[in-house]
């Protein structure tokens, strides 16, 4: 039957007002905020949950964003001046175009997209606010900085949450500096003996998270060391430039420490993390119930309790990208030679503006393996840096948000763990009892026969062949041992180390695997004595520091041996010192003589035994690294053939072991004496270290730690907060959980101060500002809840936001 052509028009005209979107309604955002501050975002959709946290976070942190914004652009040096410069070139050299990001961001899951773009929302909401009364509103540093709060774009906050992996460096290049300087001194044979003395491969006696036997995953072999250098461009090792080094230390992201039910009081698992610092949210709604910490902007906890589970992170140490060496055309210094043919470089010439400074030009140049990070154009050599995680810099964000919604250890690791871009360790507790360790991340399967310690040849003969699939990454399910710890730990005795990471015996984790094997019927309180105890430890500001009871057998024949009574007397005071940096009666002064002498010894005895062979290299070669490796190189040479991993070179030069012990102790007792001048050793008293909130404070007599940058926060500028305070040697962020459906809460406390930094133009704080500082100092934490009831009774505020889901 033919249908009118008034009925046609009739049907057509339906079809186009059904296909007019039409705008959603309205839905409620409820923001709580507890005694601290701290916001529990409730919506009944994701998108609404994230649209809160976006505007809650943009509420307490706004300054820090604007910071974090200008360094994921490169632009810091807009607002900081010259200083910022080096990191803005790293930073401008690596960010990933706009086009990029919107590729990557428009192949995410619906929801995802949504969530992202409400988080944006959320921000630009708050942003509109504030430009609303810019008088009582806009934050004290844009005052300073002499700019207004300006919206962010979908894109500049997609370069946000991929930055992060973006910025991770390698090593490369430095380690090929030290080979080169060692084979200049003593040709082949011997600079290789003293390369891989110093920068082993795998050191098997580094302590691992995941212990013998419990790796799930199938073992892989670790690379054996090349017999001769790699033949770069310019013949044999080519003189690297320096590599480009941000102007901020690099920070390892947390340790975590977990407590399976066996050796529980409660029978529940406890779990305790540091980290960075960051804020903190509770999510609930549109498949969320999960409060934590995380990193400034990102909005998702990155880590923290869940409604069945806690999951905690730590930066993992696998080979998560290559260094290459391109061979440079003579002609062209933008074409490199790959697979037969010259290649041309995508390169342009950036402009930096600076604060009270003319602008800067640099060059920026990308490869087909990623951002040129070093030149050594007389060698006809050009570096650049492959991640395994490009094209999958927004997975890590999705990651963090599916991690938290989790409902089960399966959940967890499929839609969680496996879509981390980024190298993390991720740690589980589950309320089932079930403890569970994955190093995560895009692991590219490297080729075979290079030094992956070295820059590799980037001439297309050693391209990766893959990546490890979930079932090939290191991963553990109820260990043993019932309790795992890690802190930027090796996962395996199979995986590597050399590069981003320097482990061997004496690593970090010495006192946590100790208190953790120890520990029977732990509590809470217990986990928290733990974590002031790993404090004390100074681990996570001094890499180097370790027991002395790993020397103890070498100093005790040292003491033993010696007819020298001030040998003798330094020795037993040395291995009277338990490795905790304490100041009990409170004179702010650390109470071990010991202390002293041994933190001295750590660098008095590497010079004296390694100096006259490698120079300062044993030192050097670990310069801004983050995990630092003398230690442990010092306790192989006195463990000699008892090693792991013998060193192959005698640095000891015939003598016996126990001469250069007393011959070393003799040179700390000279160091240390010429600081306390007319003293007994009794009083050889280490002043304490200080952390700085204001770093003009700094005095000679009031020493911080060498490790540790003042953090120059601006109420402790303007006298709103603490100036500074004695160094407790711990992280940022504190995090404490025992994982019980009746013990649904995070105990935590963040160290920046609190959790909403604003400071209005005027000068005057905000009651968040600074009331954790202390409670850090005294390794005090507070409750996060997740039980609604108890939100509802310690709730010090309330607000409702309207959403609208845009029509996009």
């Amino acid at each position: 039957m033919r249908r009118s052509t008034a009925a046609l028009l009739l049907g057509s005209a339906t079809l186009l007002i059904a296909s007019v979107p039409t705008a959603q309604a309205q839905e409620k955002v409820k923001i709580s905020r507890d005694g601290f501050g701290v916001p529990h975002v409730e919506a009944e959709t994701s998108d609404a949950v994230m649209f809160g946290a976006g505007y809650a976070i943009a509420h307490d942190r706004l300054a820090a964003m604007e910071l974090a914004r200008h360094n994921t652009q490169g632009r810091r040096a807009e607002l900081v001046g010259a200083a910022a410069l080096d990191t803005d070139k790293v930073m401008r050299g690596r960010k990933l175009s706009d086009a990029v990001l919107m590729q990557r961001y428009s192949a995410l899951a619906p929801e995802h997209r949504k969530m992202i773009r409400a988080m944006v929302d959320g921000i630009n909401k708050r942003i509109d606010e504030v430009n609303a009364d810019p008088e009582h509103l806009t934050p004290l540093e844009f005052v300073r900085w002499g700019i207004k709060p300006t919206r962010w774009s979908l894109a500049e906050y997609l370069a946000l949450i991929t930055a992060a992996p973006l910025g991770r460096d390698t090593y490369e290049i430095r380690n090929l500096e030290f080979l080169k300087a060692m084979t200049d001194r003593y040709g082949a044979e011997k600079a290789w003996q003293i390369f891989n003395d110093v920068v082993p491969i795998s050191d098997p006696d580094s302590p691992t998270t995941i212990p013998a036997g419990d790796d799930l995953a199938p073992a892989r072999p670790v690379p054996t060391p090349v017999p001769a250098p790699v033949q770069l461009p310019g013949g044999g090792v080519a003189a690297a430039a320096a590599q480009a080094a941000p102007t901020e230390p690099v920070k390892g992201m947390s340790r975590c420490m977990v407590i399976g039910p066996q050796k529980s009081a409660s029978g529940n698992v406890l779990m305790l993390e540091a980290t960075a610092d960051g804020p903190e949210i509770h999510l609930k709604g549109g498949g969320f119930d999960n409060a934590g910490f995380g990193s400034t902007g990102w909005g998702v906890p990155t880590m923290g309790r869940g409604a069945q589970h806690g999951w905690l992170l730590v930066s993992g140490s696998s080979e998560a990208g290559t260094t290459f060496a391109e061979k440079l055309n003579p002609k062209n210094r933008y074409e490199y030679w790959y697979k037969g043919a010259w290649k041309k470089m995508e390169h342009r010439t950036e402009t930096f503006r600076v604060k009270d400074a003319a602008p800067v030009t640099h060059e920026v140049a990308w490869t087909i393996h990623g951002p040129v990070i070093a030149w050594d154009a007389d060698n006809g050599t050009a570096y650049s840096q492959q991640m395994g995680v490009h094209g999958r810099e927004l997975d890590t964000w999705v990651a963090f948000a599916e991690m938290g919604r989790a409902k089960n250890l399966a959940e967890f690791r499929e839609k969680g763990v496996d879509r981390l871009g980024w190298n993390l360790g991720a740690c589980y507790g589950g309320e089932d009892g079930t403890i569970a360790y994955f190093e995560a991340g895009a692991l590219p399967k490297k080729a075979a026969g290079v030094d992956p310690r070295l820059p590799t040849p980037g001439t297309g003969e050693y391209e990766w062949s893959g990546f490890l699939t979930p079932a090939e990454k290191p991963h553990m399910i109820n260990p043993k041992q019932q309790y795992f710890m890690s802190w930027n730990s090796k996962a395996t005795g199979w995986s590597q180390e050399g590069d981003n990471a320097r482990i061997g015996a004496t690593f970090r984790t010495w006192l946590g695997d100790r208190l953790a094997k120890n520990g029977q019927s732990l509590t809470l309180l217990d986990m928290r004595e733990f974590n002031g105890k790993i404090f004390n430890a100074l681990g996570a500001v001094d890499r180097n520091q370790a027991a002395p009871d790993f020397f103890a057998p070498y100093i005790r024949k040292a003491i033993e041996a010696s007819d020298d009574p001030e040998v003798k007397r330094a020795g037993e005071y040395m291995l009277s010192f338990n490795g905790l940096y304490q100041d009990r009666d409170g004179d702010q002064k650390y109470d071990n003589p010991g202390l002293t002498l041994y933190r001295s010894w750590l660098q008095v005895a590497p010079k004296i035994i390694f100096g006259d062979d490698m120079g300062d290299w044993w030192k050097t070669i670990d310069a801004d690294r983050y995990l630092t490796y003398q230690s442990s190189l010092l306790l192989r040479a006195f463990q000699g053939d008892a090693a792991g991993a013998p060193l192959a070179v005698d640095y000891f030069g015939g003598r016996d072991r126990t001469a250069v012990m007393i011959d070393t102790i003799k040179a700390t007792l000279a160091e240390v004496k010429s600081r306390f001048p007319g003293k007994d050793m009794a009083e050889w008293k280490q002043p304490i270290f200080w952390k700085y909130f204001d770093a003009s404070l700094e005095t000679p007599d009031r020493p911080q730690m060498a490790e540790d940058a003042p953090e120059r926060r601006l109420s402790a500028v303007l006298g709103l907060g603490p100036t500074m305070a004695p160094h407790n040697g711990g992280e940022s962020w504190v995090g404490l959980m025992e994982i019980g459906r009746d013990r649904r809460a995070l105990y935590s406390v963040v160290d920046a101060g609190g959790q909403n930094l604003f400071i209005d133009p005027k000068g005057k704080g905000n009651p968040n500002l600074a009331d954790q500082t202390l409670m850090h100092e005294t390794n005090e934490l507070k409750k996060i809840t997740l039980v609604p009831d108890e939100i509802r009774k310690t709730a010090a505020s309330s607000m409702t936001l309207e959403y609208r889901p845009p029509v996009r």
